[in-house]
């Protein structure tokens, strides 16, 4: 089995940007959501209550930076921002977080295509969230991600879902970090039984199966429902359900820090 593709969310719920290869941190891949949507009160906002988001694509834009591109309402480029600057606390699900909240150009771009006043919020290097200890250990942190710092998943269990489905969907509906190949790699929903696993040299914990929600049934460029919820059903009628509701993909915590290359070699460590 092998990578097949490294994919980077800078922004959280907005596009995705693939990579031939990224460092990995403790929280998850350089630069995955470190960014996110805040209301006026600072709790974050997403494409769960805003599909419209999905109209804003993320490049590449020079070595270290990203564009946001909403089409024909105009692009902006992400700011850097140096850290240390004053935060404020913001709220992610039941975290409170310090973040460097900003309102600038990136941040009125995403207002106009949200048609509300929304701002974007950073996570410096020193705020850290710990992921649910459920889960993780002592030390474990995550990004804006919604719980853990990786998400993992198999293009064979996809082509199992789309086999179900008479609209075929991408991957991108599920906004995975790493994407195991078809080729050479695992039986359909084989991840779900994963617990260790070597990408490369970097070790994971695969701790939970990644419970799925609206963002799925929404086209990923422009957060239509065209197919309703036929995603969600036809996950929950092959049995991929658990105790969270309906499952695709597994959340992984790293064990190392390190660069991950598309190509790299996974090896399940059960």
């Amino acid at each position: 089995m092998h990578i097949s593709a490294i994919i980077v969310y800078p922004v959280k719920s907005l596009g995705g940007v693939a990579l031939p290869s990224a460092g990995l941190e403790p929280r998850g891949l350089a630069g995955d959501r470190r960014w996110m949507i805040v209301d006026e009160t600072g709790r974050f906002v997403t494409r769960r209550e805003c599909p419209a988001l999905a109209r804003i694509a993320v490049a590449m834009d020079g070595d270290d930076g990203f564009r946001l591109d909403a089409g024909t309402q105009g692009s902006a480029r992400l700011p850097r921002l140096a850290e240390g600057e004053p935060s404020s606390e913001v709220r992610v699900w039941r975290d409170r977080v310090p973040a460097i909240v900003v309102d600038n150009e990136a941040s009125a771009l995403i207002s106009d295509v949200a048609g509300r006043a929304l701002r974007l919020a950073y996570m410096p290097v020193e705020a850290l969230r710990p992921v649910d200890p459920a889960y993780g250990a002592a030390g474990d942190h995550v990004s804006f991600a919604d719980g853990f710092p990786v998400l993992m998943t198999s293009e064979a269990s996809l082509d199992a879902l789309n086999i179900a489905l008479e609209q075929p969907v991408p991957m991108e509906r599920f906004r995975p970090n790493l994407v195991v190949s078809r080729e050479e790699g695992p039986e359909p929903w084989a991840e779900g039984g994963w617990r260790h696993a070597r990408v490369g040299a970097i070790g994971f914990d695969l701790v939970k199966p990644c419970s799925r929600c609206v963002v799925i049934t929404q086209d990923h460029l422009t957060g239509e429902q065209t197919d309703g919820n036929a995603p969600l059903k036809a996950l929950r009628k092959l049995g991929r359900v658990g105790k969270d509701g309906v499952l695709f993909g597994q959340n992984a915590i790293p064990r190392q820090a390190g660069r991950i290359t598309v190509g790299d070699p996974v090896i399940v460590e059960r």
